[in-house]
């Protein structure tokens, strides 16, 4: 899939769509988790400058502090990619971006509650005004982690902006805030109860679980949890609440399968099968990444039930081959191709189950194919014989 993404010249540098820094940022990702495991020289060369060419594209773009402050918090996704890129080479744009990204998480506005807004969207502030959504947490959290470790960041105001304690708060935050009987997190919150859709809640957060913001939060939790040491306070409370999100997302897989005969992560999390609902690509894509690699590298400890590590793995592979079985496919030219990604969603408006199933679906939309590539990794880790020849797929495409 990594190679029909770059056969497309699709994560090549910065596009105009609204999800157009997180699709970057995720397809990095997936791009330095290959680069990191193939044994192929050839291919290594290839892609890391491929990786390279994307990130000294798009620095130039993050170089003002303020106006990075008016972009939704999924610009940090960006700043991950510089920072690490920064550990190879000596480059001044990539630290000006760096340190510029850094400034506009003191400039960030907040809740009352201390949230972060998704979107400081200063031509729209009726609309986005007081939000927090999980699907922040990707991009900002491993960020802050991140900056804690810069020798930029050693000033008071980023210090109370970035940095362990601050990544912390904001995921804590939002899974309180966010949590929902049996334990899934719906998609953000509106503290101040502008929006109509919070009036209806104690707390202001949103009436539904969108399956790709739980699958943002998790990702940017266990993205955080790897760049954490083990010998830090919040590494235990951050794998804490890993495994306290991931049991209700595998509980919610299972009853998938128990209604439907299929594993998967649906549009609406909580109502598979219901009208109109669907099982969507990115997310699924995702969490069967996220359930893979932890149960990989921060297992269930002991207060759990002794079968989650069984069952969550049992989870994730049924959901990665529905994803095979159901989205993937393989184009004339021998690209493959991935169906069924949702488009974006947005808490501005008036949300609604209906707003949510009512969401068009991609095909090759960097999300699902960038989520793609991790779990098919994590799989290949795991399970080498699973992979696309059990469903008579041609190989990845070599241009």
């Amino acid at each position: 899939m990594l190679q029909s993404n770059i056969a497309r010249n699709q994560g090549a540098g910065l596009t105009t769509a609204s999800t157009g820094f997180i699709q970057l940022g995720i397809f990095q990702q997936a791009l330095r988790a290959a680069i990191s495991a193939t044994s192929n020289n050839t291919q290594k060369s290839k892609w890391s400058a491929y990786l390279r060419n994307g990130i000294h594209g798009s620095a130039p773009s993050f170089l003002n502090a303020s106006l990075n402050a008016e972009r939704p918090l999924d610009r940090f996704s960006l700043g991950t990619s510089y920072f690490l890129q920064s550990e190879n080479e000596d480059d001044d744009t990539l630290k000006g971006a760096v340190e510029a990204l850094e400034r506009s998480a003191v400039l960030q506005p907040c809740n009352d509650n201390g949230g972060l807004w998704y979107y400081n969207n200063v031509n729209n502030l009726s609309a986005y005004h007081n939000l927090s959504y999980l699907d922040g947490m990707f991009s900002y959290a491993p960020f802050a982690l991140l900056a804690s470790d810069h020798t930029s960041s050693d000033t008071t105001d980023l210090q109370l902006a970035l940095g362990a304690e601050n990544a912390w708060q904001q995921l804590e935050l939002l899974a309180d805030i966010c949590q929902k009987p049996p334990g899934l997190l719906v998609h953000g919150y509106d503290p101040s109860f502008a929006h109509d859709w919070a009036k209806s809640s104690t707390n202001g957060a949103s009436p539904n679980v969108w399956g790709r913001s739980l699958a943002w939060y998790t990702l940017g939790l266990l993205n955080s949890l790897q760049v954490t040491p083990p010998d830090s306070p919040y590494h235990p409370k951050m794998k804490n609440l890993l495994h306290r999100i991931l049991i209700p997302q595998i509980e919610a897989a299972e009853r998938s399968f128990q209604v439907t005969g299929k594993y998967g992560v649906w549009q609406v999390v909580d109502e598979p099968g219901a009208g109109g609902n669907f099982i969507e690509a990115s997310a699924s894509c995702m969490t069967a990444y996220s359930m893979l690699r932890a149960v990989r590298i921060f297992p269930f400890d002991r207060m759990c039930d002794e079968s989650m590590a069984k069952r969550a793995t049992t989870t994730a592979i049924g959901i990665y081959e529905n994803v095979l079985e159901s989205f993937l496919g393989v184009e004339s030219s021998g690209t493959l191709s991935l169906n069924g990604t949702s488009t974006v969603a947005s808490l501005s408006g008036d949300v609604s189950y209906e707003y949510y199933i009512n969401r068009s679906t991609a095909l090759n939309d960097l999300l699902g194919t960038s989520a793609f590539v991790l779990a098919g990794l994590e799989v290949e880790k795991m399970f080498p014989e699973i992979g696309c020849q059990r469903h008579d797929l041609t190989a990845p495409f070599e241009p």
